[in-house]
């Protein structure tokens, strides 16, 4: 048998099973697009922080935003000595024509600046007392390669015509005009005294005399930059601020020739492109600027590259690495869902083709050729899910890069992903894997010898090899580790601190609970059928529904048939269950903590008028006369807040340190004054923060000033109960009163509070009564409530505008986006979402297949069940109420096995390097509404199913089922 006889075979056979080849090639495109999006994502992702980095960084001369692959080399004479002009040539003419093509990126731009040592600049009238009168100040001479372009000239004009060999023409800056008085046309002079310098050539130092020099100057111009934030500009121009800029054929013919060492600074810039650089192109590239830098310090001793993106992209690499693996360790029970689909869907085509694999066995076809006619069709396949695979990805990490949380998408930036040769390798890595696991089937059929086959048909031999290695109940051995280490320390971090501290950058905190799903998964349906053949036996003693029995003993004695389908449904329904309510419960959690940070939406800092300042605390007709004898601090009322348009509601907040003495013992607290009015309609407060509700609090604090609120620790710690006295000492900037309270009740958490070692107990009380106590108004915070993000620079003013001092303003809402925007937090949200809908639409996918090729595999059954007697109502009822049961085990299985994993698991997500993560506590979230989403898409799938097994019965014809026998 040739080759071409071969792949016409294998082609033939995929073409006469075209609706399964056409699944095979879904499942495919859907494992490649997943596997390759997880690198596209990575890498493009940290590429973008990578770029925000380099661009946000600071310039050593004057802080300025720079383009992310900008390449500084500088030559400083103020450390090493300056150096003729000869000397600079040789670096120059390297830096200039040879590293663009080393570094081997696009060129953007390029800019050369060198500059001489400063002169003392004298009006040329005083030229014959130079020595003897202060200068007008100090300037040094120098050229910048391409400056018209970049700069105008406010007054004069470029040097043009032939060259005054008096003077030497020259531009100034703007600046220096203005504050020397500088104009156009006026000849000054510079001049430098004789010294000594130090001149270094490579590790020895030679000290060298210069000889004084001067030069006639005439000012033809005086410059700006056209933008100071073009990235032409190494420096902000303003450090050129003292620089005479010439022409550097003047700097060559007329400067250096007189000038001694007159090469003081150089600076090469060069800006490149680097888009499309990726972590395959690092070490390359990290390994061209290397040999770049030794080969410029060869030519030019100290001269080295002070700008670059060797760190960052040295980060870059490393980053994106501990990414995609964790990125890759979250997908594993997605990727499994993927892969035992397609290993379903080639057992589905292996099961038609059995009778012809053992025909083929009984006539000398040997094991090899027939797995590799099935190794040749998943070639076939898998050049196409390669291709459509690769595709799909790109756009998966497009939409990874915009989700905001669990099935949550954004209006991000896109990202500029590229296909990268690592997105590649791995896409073929998936696609290796996947035609192994559809190859699996195959090398078991291979085996069989028709007689065998015979057996085989009549009744499964032997149960699947993970119920004979009992892999099951081992599989439970690492989950229930697992779960005892979570439980003891709290977290499974494999990756080390470089990972982070949060359920993001730790992996198994997802992967323990998958494998806890999978492992009770396989138990379900190991103990199915007994479940099944109990409940058959109870039906036949109590229902007379032929129909109801059969497919309870159906579904009892031939449950291999079904143990695909069932433990897909299960595995989709726990997983999911289990993400979405790990996505809620960490959204939520989000969302609380950063509330519980700044205590509302908004948490505004601000001050009133102290006793010292005085002025305009006179005309603040706010604070009475004893206000100001003790406290004396003034403030505009907190309702005037209301006056912005954006702010809704407002409550004073005070936070100041407290005392309780109890006996000759004392406690530490903070004391936290509120308004109790307006608290509960502004603060974020959670019905377990105290064990009576928020209302019941406000009423203790109403019915009585003086009345307390404490936390539990404090009343088991002192002996204490509602009721008692307790006296605090409570200190509000420099002053101290000894303040007395009842407590009326217990709160264990209160916005913005985290107990210490100075504060470890908690207080909350009427804040007016503290002042009255107090004798004065001290400074307090407002916490604010807003419809809408609030523009904080405006609102900042137009508070000012009511004498409303506000020093920051801190908001829940834009630190929850920030978090939100967070690569890791996005990519595993983004991975878990797009694996979710890929899982769910496979799950239905070959649950309708499983449901159909089924019933072409019992043709015969129901042939001989119509001719035995049952109606098509009864074989209607027989399908479909197997299909409800299978489809209903499946879906409540895997629903309360979700439910039970994520009340066991989720609390340990509460993990990270912050040691107030715990607080407030985590409240794990079951994502009810997903989960009825499922029920509705599965709920489809069975309508479908039903329907389909409907219309195929009404068209079974009794006579040919019987006939045909087994040659259908």
């Amino acid at each position: 048998m040739n080759v071409l006889s071969v792949f016409l075979i294998a082609a033939k056979r995929l073409w006469n099973n075209k609706g399964l080849t056409l699944c095979s090639i879904v499942g495919l495109i859907t494992a490649v697009a997943l596997i390759s999006s997880v690198p596209l994502y990575s890498e493009t992702a940290n590429f973008k922080v990578l770029k925000e980095q380099l661009t946000s960084e600071e310039g050593e001369t004057a802080v300025r935003a720079r383009p992310p692959f900008a390449f500084m080399y500088r030559y400083i004479g103020a450390w090493h000595g300056p150096i003729e002009i000869e000397d600079f040539d040789p670096v120059d003419e390297y830096i200039t024509t040879s590293v663009p093509g080393l570094i081997a990126l696009p060129q953007q731009s390029y800019v050369r600046h060198v500059k001489t040592d400063n002169f003392s600049l004298f009006p040329a009238s005083e030229a014959a007392y130079i020595g003897l009168r202060q200068p007008l100040g100090w300037v040094n001479m120098g050229f910048v390669s391409d400056l018209q372009e970049h700069i105008h000239l406010v007054a004069g004009e470029f040097a043009a015509g032939a060259p005054d060999p008096d003077y030497i023409d020259v531009l100034i800056s703007a600046s220096f005009a203005g504050e020397t008085g500088m104009q156009v046309g006026e000849t000054y002079v510079v001049f430098k005294r004789a010294d000594s310098a130090t001149t270094t050539s490579g590790d020895t130092a030679q000290a060298a005399e210069s000889r004084p020099t001067q030069f006639n100057i005439r000012i033809a111009g005086v410059w700006e930059a056209n933008d100071p934030d073009e990235a032409y500009w190494f420096y902000n121009p303003k450090a050129l601020a003292n620089t005479l800029l010439v022409t550097e054929e003047v700097f060559r013919s007329r400067v250096a020739p007189v000038a001694d060492r007159e090469v003081y600074a150089a600076i090469w810039y060069h800006v490149f492109d680097g888009d499309n650089v990726r972590t395959d192109d690092v070490p390359g590239l990290l390994g061209r600027i290397n040999y770049v830098n030794s080969r410029v310090g060869t030519l030019l001793a100290n001269t080295v590259l002070d700008i670059s993106p060797t760190q960052a992209l040295q980060n870059y690499r490393w980053t994106t690495f501990v990414m995609t693996i964790i990125l890759y360790v979250f997908s594993i029970p997605i990727l499994g869902l993927v892969l035992y689909f397609i290993g379903m869907i080639a057992g589905l085509v292996v099961e038609r083709q059995r009778g012809e694999i053992a025909i083929l066995k009984s006539r000398g076809a040997g094991d090899a050729q027939v797995v590799g006619i099935y190794a040749l069709e998943g070639l076939m396949v898998g050049v196409i899910g390669l291709l459509g695979g690769l595709l799909i990805g790109k756009q998966l990490a497009i939409f990874m890069g915009n989700t905001v949380s669990f099935l949550t998408y954004g209006t991000r930036e896109p990202l500029p992903v590229l296909v990268t040769p690592r997105a590649i390798r791995m896409a073929l890595l998936g696609i290796g894997i996947a035609l192994l696991a559809s190859l699996m089937p195959a090398m078991r059929a291979a085996r069989l010898t028709i007689v065998t086959y015979k057996r085989d048909r009549a009744r499964a031999m032997e149960k699947p090899f993970w119920q004979r290695f009992f892999l099951d109940f081992l599989l439970l051995i690492p989950s229930g580790y697992g779960y005892y280490i979570l439980q003891n320390r709290g977290s499974l971090n494999v990756l080390g601190d470089q990972a982070g501290g949060d359920p993001f950058s730790d992996p198994l905190l997802f992967l323990v609970p998958s494998l806890t799903i999978f492992a009770v998964s396989l138990l379900v349906v190991r103990f199915f059928p007994l479940l099944m053949e109990l409940l058959a036996w109870i039906t036949s003693h109590v229902s007379p529904s032929v129909s109801i029995v059969l497919a309870l003993r159906q579904l009892a004695r031939v449950s291999s048939q079904y143990t695909g389908a069932l433990l897909l449904l299960i595995l989709t329904l726990s997983l999911a269950t289990f993400t979405a309510s790990m996505a809620r419960t960490l959204d939520q959690s989000l969302v609380d903590r950063m509330y519980y940070k700044y205590g509302g939406d908004y948490h505004l800092t601000e001050m009133g008028e102290s006793p010292e300042e005085g002025g305009e605390a006179a005309t603040i007709d706010v604070a009475s006369s004893e206000a100001t004898e003790v406290g004396g601090w003034v403030f505009v009322p907190v309702s005037e807040h209301l006056r912005v348009p954006e702010i809704t509601g407002a409550v004073r907040v005070g936070a100041y340190p407290a005392t309780a003495s109890i006996g000759k013992s004392t406690g530490r607290g903070r004391f936290f004054g509120i308004d109790r009015l307006e608290f509960p309609s502004v603060a974020f407060f959670r019905d377990d923060f105290a064990y009576s509700s928020l209302g019941t609090l406000m009423n203790r604090l109403a019915l009585d000033h003086s009345a307390l609120l404490v936390s539990p620790e404090f009343l088991w710690d002192y002996s204490l109960d509602v009721g008692d006295r307790v006296e605090l000492q409570v200190a509000a900037w420099g002053e101290r009163r000894n303040i007395p309270f009842i407590i009326a009740d217990v709160i264990r958490y209160f916005p913005t509070y985290y107990p210490d070692n100075e504060a470890q107990y908690l207080f909350v009380g009427n804040l007016d009564y503290v002042f009255e106590q107090m004798g004065g108004m001290f400074p307090y915070d407002v916490w604010v409530r807003a419809d809408s993000r609030l523009d904080v620079d405006k609102v900042q003013r137009e508070l000012m505008n009511y004498d409303i001092r506000v020093m920051s303003i801190r908001g829940s809402r834009e630190a929850v986006e920030v978090e939100q925007a967070r690569p890791e937090r996005t990519g595993v949200f983004g991975i878990l979402s797009v694996g979710f809908v890929a899982a769910a639409v496979l799950t239905m996918l070959g649950f309708l297949l499983h449901s159909f090729i089924s019933f072409r595999r019992r043709f015969i059954e129901f042939g001989v069940l119509r001719a035995i007697g049952l109606s098509v109502g009864q074989m209607i009822g027989f399908l479909g109420f197997e299909q409800v049961l299978l489809i209903a085990s499946g879906v409540s299985a895997g629903t309360a096995l979700g439910v039970w994993v994520s009340d066991l698991f989720i609390p340990f997500l509460q993990v990270g390097t912050d040691k107030n993560i715990n607080i407030p506590p985590f409240v794990v979230h079951i994502a009810w509404d997903d989960i009825t989403m499922i029920y509705i898409v599965f709920g489809a799938m069975l309508l479908l199913a039903v329907a389909g097994m409907i219309w195929l019965l009404t068209r079974l014809r009794i006579f040919e089922a019987v006939k045909l026998g087994e040659a259908v």
